[in-house]
């Protein structure tokens, strides 16, 4: 059996060395190789072939390591458990710090594999170009692996695993990551195109602009939906009763977001430079989130532990972002031209637009970064608190706002000024008389925000009376909706929102609490269950116990019978599951937490004693028109599925695209 696990372990590791070498062999090939070389490119694509098969085979490996409980592996001990669920267990490597670089390799290679296939017998200069910067990536990808090998043993092989954590127990782990991943690997594709296209000057090629646009809507659309499901699992499962915390993680994900949502704010065709440098910017955000989060370089929920992963990631970027700035001096191009119609208002909106997107990720960047570098100088750096992102993201969001409205208006210049002047002077009156909600910035937003849904349910409206509108300008106007949408929904659910705070609670009693009466009825203790290992006692037990209230909650006249879980984790801590009761007013999110009585229940339960707690914890938080933010995020994916729908129609109908 050792003999056994020590093949797996030594041949998923062999795989990545050996597709590391082959890939090496690839780009020396291709770099000797012309395109009348036909058999040096057949070598070269095989070559990269059977890499890429290679590291297909290695992810798997480590996949089987899971399913089989190879807990001699630390990855798949510290991950998982023999009771784990087999549908955990087959996420399980994209879930843990090692295993989920394996796995954005793993899709890498897929990509990489798919687009050579694609373009077999079809060689150029830009394609070999492409296919060698996608070699080097991959590379980096695969050394970055080995550098915290998922394949790392144990000294010693413990009886089960640890357990995966509770909060990750949940349908959501397995699609969020993998969702953010493949955003993240669309931009590494778009990137190489657009660093071939500058080696070559083939970047203005139709085909080449098509692929880059294909690729930049896909991974716009997958960075949008990542983002998205980690609110909705932040806010519904997790039960942490917020979907936004501007935990540094969370917030390096919004990085390269923002920078490619900029990037589709500039002109499609210019004299400079400054859509390659935008996306250059979104290359590097996604590398810094990275660093952030498998280098554990700042303290977070998400984050793990701190590993060389974060510095080699980081330096890589910089190599890469120096080759860059090479290019465009080569180039002899000027990276960004002020090229602005101050008489057309859509060119003052657009260009807005660009730049408020450029401003927020600074300020976001900076809230990440100041940490950072405060750690090299004191051993008790600051933390970036949440303030300071409402504080400074909000003018920022405005003028976004502004623009969007300027970008869906059909007014002169002059008369659009007016407009926003005298709306913000609305808003000004509204924050200094304190409503619709306690916060002064959202009601000053508010009025501005609405004007800018009106605007666009106008254009909606032009649209409609237009027989041949495309389907590209249908997308934008749904995403612009979208927006603003979600920010109301923001604005409201963030400011508005009440919360009881905690509640000593007795079984068989009935609580009032923000005009809710909520019927408390007793206990039931549920005994240990599943199976991990105890590091600190080395041995084998349950791996949680639990307790069941169920309520009655009386709200407005309606009646809720709702059940509330807290759970005991031997590894891990308690964790609470919510009751959320949804109303078109909003959502009433009810938790039950630990008191010293609840958490012995727990604790003797898992040794199988029966011991009924005296009290617990309830809190119970109103959030307001919660239901705009989710509805908000349903038609920001439908408008760029859209988007990303009529580019990928273009394959195959040419002339279906038809530009406004």
């Amino acid at each position: 059996m050792g003999m056994v696990i020590g093949m797996e372990v030594e041949m998923g590791e062999l795989f990545i060395i050996l597709a590391g070498i082959l890939l090496v062999f690839d780009f020396v090939l291709l770099s000797k190789a012309t395109a009348k070389d036909k058999k040096k490119l057949e070598y070269a694509f095989y070559t990269s072939a059977i890499a890429c098969a290679l590291v297909v085979a290695s992810y798997f490996s480590l996949t089987w390591a899971f399913v089989s409980d190879n807990f001699s592996l630390s990855e798949v001990y510290t991950y998982s458990s023999s009771s784990l669920a087999i549908w955990y267990k087959l996420g399980d490597p994209w879930i843990g710090s090692s295993g989920s670089m394996l796995f954005v390799t793993f899709l890498f290679a897929l990509v990489c594999f798919l687009y050579r296939f694609k373009g077999s017998g079809k060689e150029s200069e830009f394609r070999t170009t492409t296919y060698k910067i996608l070699d080097i990536f991959l590379i980096f990808l695969l050394l970055v692996t080995l550098l915290k090998s998922p394949f790392e043993l144990l000294p010693i092989v413990p009886m089960d695993g640890a357990g995966l954590n509770p909060l990750l127990q949940t349908f959501w782990v397995l699609i969020h990551p993998p969702v953010i991943f493949l955003g993240y690997i669309f931009v590494f594709f778009a990137f190489a195109l657009t660093l071939a296209g500058m080696i070559t000057g083939e970047s203005e090629k139709q085909e080449v602009r098509e692929a880059l646009k294909r690729s930049l809507c896909a991974a716009w659309l997958f960075l949008a939906l990542g983002i998205a499901l980690g609110g909705w699992w932040s806010y519904e499962v997790l039960g942490w009763g917020g979907y936004w915390a501007w935990d540094p993680v969370e917030t390096a994900s919004l990085l390269p977001f923002l920078a490619l949502t900029a990037y589709f704010h500039l002109p499609s065709r210019s004299k400079d430079q400054a859509k390659e440098l935008t996306l250059t910017i979104t290359f590097s955000m996604i590398i810094f989130a990275s660093a952030l989060t498998r280098g554990g370089l700042l303290e977070s929920v998400h984050a793990f532990g701190k590993s060389p992963v974060g510095p080699a990631l980081l330096i890589f970027a910089f190599c890469v972002v120096l080759y860059f700035f090479y290019l465009t001096r080569r180039a002899n191009k000027p990276l960004y031209t002020f090229d602005l119609d101050t008489s057309s208002l859509y060119s003052v909106a657009i260009f807005a637009a660009y730049w408020s997107l450029i401003f927020l990720l600074i300020i976001c960047f900076l809230g990440d970064a100041a940490p950072i570098i405060g750690g090299f100088f004191s051993e008790n750096p600051m933390s970036t608190s949440p303030e300071f992102y409402n504080k400074w993201c909000f003018p920022f969001t405005l003028a976004f706002v502004a623009a969007l409205a300027g970008c869906n208006i059909g007014l002169k210049m002059k008369r659009y000024v007016m407009l926003i002047v005298a709306v913000l002077g609305i808003g000004a009156v509204l924050a200094a008389l304190g409503q619709p909600t306690p916060n002064p910035l959202a009601n000053l937003g508010l009025p501005l925000l609405m004007v800018a849904g009106i605007a666009i349910a106008c254009n909606f409206a032009r649209l409609l009376s237009k027989k041949n509108s495309s389907s590209r300008l249908w997308g934008k106007a749904i995403v612009h909706l979208a927006v603003i949408i979600i920010l109301i929904g923001v604005f409201v659910s963030s400011t508005a929102e009440t919360e009881s705070g905690n509640i000593i609670a007795k079984p068989d009693s009935v609580i009032e609490s923000l005009g809710m009466q909520i019927t408390l009825n007793n206990f039931t203790v549920y005994p240990g269950t599943g199976s991990v290992y105890y590091p600190k006692h080395a041995i084998v037990g349950p791996e949680h116990s639990a307790l069941k209230m169920n309520v009655v909650i009386e709200d407005g006249g309606k009646v809720h019978q709702e059940s509330l879980w807290m759970y005991y984790y031997t590894n891990h801590g308690v964790v609470s599951e919510p009751s959320i009761i949804s109303t078109f007013a909003g959502d009433v999110y009810v938790s039950m937490h630990p008191t010293n009585s609840s958490y012995n229940s727990m604790f003797y339960a898992l040794m199988g004693q029966e011991v009924q707690p005296e009290d617990s914890v309830i809190v119970v938080k109103r959030v307001p028109l919660i239901w705009l933010v989710w509805f908000g995020i349903i038609l920001l994916g439908i408008g760029m599925s859209i988007l990303l729908f009529s580019e990928l129609l273009k394959i195959t109908n040419p002339q279906y695209y038809q530009k406004p």
